[in-house]
């Protein structure tokens, strides 16, 4: 689809190679991971976004060697601009397993043309065996923003002398900020 395309991937502070499966298909075969999380070994993957896309699921096919990393670290951000967050940590089999992770957030940054995701993998607490990664897909549909919240139905003038409750019914003393306000009733209207 052209609305979103890879930025590419980094294997940083490890060593790395292909490792086939079958004909035609490879894994990547990962070595060199520390025992405990470390900032300077990891995999980046990155993608652009040109329209507004709500991330479904990540799903990792992966696995490790009998002394290989024991755990995963998934890393995630839906904002570039922002450092990713940790959005789970799970254990790793010597058998392939599906890891998935679901309802990602919209990729969508208000006033640009396009939006994107990095996602950060980190094995960790294992010996000297490797972790392979088999596949990684990013399941994606239309993003719809619902647009949640109260808008004033007609402007007021907030610095006359009447006293004004915030919504909540508390009230608002000195210079009030602009929002939703009610007058001395205490009552909300909804239009």
């Amino acid at each position: 689809d052209p609305t979103i395309m890879g930025t590419g991937v980094q294997w940083t502070g490890i060593d790395v190679c292909p490792h086939p499966q079958s004909t035609g298909d490879n894994a990547v075969y990962t070595e060199g991971w520390p025992i405990e999380a470390d900032p300077m070994a990891f995999v980046s993957v990155g993608a652009i976004a040109l329209v507004p896309l709500q991330v479904d699921s990540i799903i990792l096919r992966h696995r490790r060697s009998a002394d290989g990393p024991q755990r995963l670290r998934v890393e995630y951000t839906n904002n570039l601009a922002h450092v990713a967050d940790v959005i789970g940590e799970v254990d790793v089999t010597q058998e392939y397993q599906e890891t998935a992770f679901t309802d990602l957030g919209c990729l969508y940054n208000e006033g640009t043309s396009y939006a994107g995701l990095q996602i950060r993998l980190t094995a960790l607490q294992g010996g000297a065996g490797n972790w392979q990664l088999d596949e990684m897909r990013i399941v994606t549909s239309p993003c719809t923003t619902a647009q949640v919240g109260l808008t004033e139905n007609f402007q007021r003038d907030l610095m006359e002398s009447t006293a004004y409750n915030d919504v909540l019914g508390r009230p608002v003393k000195g210079e009030p900020a602009p929002g939703v306000y009610i007058g001395s009733r205490k009552r909300v209207q909804v239009f």
